[in-house]
């Protein structure tokens, strides 16, 4: 298993052992199903990682395509965009460099297909600021720490936002004092990869 593989696993198992906490969280803003799609998402991924050839761009872009194929739910195809476009973005380089290209790719264009900016209580309230972290560390692993760290600092942060999309959007003020459930699927992310 190569290390990018072993990666993927990582995160797949992570969201699966989350599941439940992640439908909980759903459940108090959104429709509750958000520990289904994380399930789907471990699936994609790891249909993505069986047929991994070892190019990393290759390889970002069938994780991609088989997530938006295993949950083709709106967060699904979130989480399958951040793929697809961050196999767009990384180049023959080192690790952190390709890392830092990709979370980077990520948020765009997961920005981008949402139409979501900073502070509107979503996925990219985490993804953000680990993405920040990511981008000022020198190593991989320290990269990855930070970023975990920042990630879940956003993740808390989003329990005083006010929500815009979906259906929080419109239940609002019942979200609030509660902890984004997507943001919080950005935090076992990465919190998985820094392990």
């Amino acid at each position: 298993m190569s290390a990018f593989t072993d990666s993927v696993e990582k995160v797949a198992a992570a969201l699966e052992n989350n599941s439940k906490k992640f439908e909980e969280l759903d459940s108090v803003a959104g429709d509750g199903d958000l520990g289904i799609t994380a399930g789907n998402i471990a699936k994609g991924l790891r249909a993505g990682a069986a047929g991994a050839t070892g190019d990393l761009k290759a390889d970002l872009m069938l994780i991609g395509r088989e997530i938006a194929k295993f949950a083709p739910s709106t967060f699904g195809t979130l989480f399958a965009t951040g793929f697809i476009r961050a196999s767009a973005a990384v180049a023959d380089g080192d690790a952190l460099k390709n890392t830092q290209l990709a979370v980077t790719a990520a948020f765009e264009g997961i920005a981008a297909r949402g139409k979501a900016a900073l502070g509107e209580r979503t996925l990219l309230d985490a993804l953000h600021p680990a993405s920040v972290a990511l981008n000022s560390a020198t190593d991989l692993q320290s990269g990855l720490n930070a970023a975990a760290t920042g990630a879940r600092a956003g993740v808390t942060a989003t329990a005083s936002m006010a929500p815009k999309h979906g259906r929080a959007g419109w239940i609002g003020e019942r979200a609030q004092g509660n902890e984004d459930a997507g943001a919080t699927v950005v935090a076992v992310v990465f919190e998985s990869l820094a392990q």
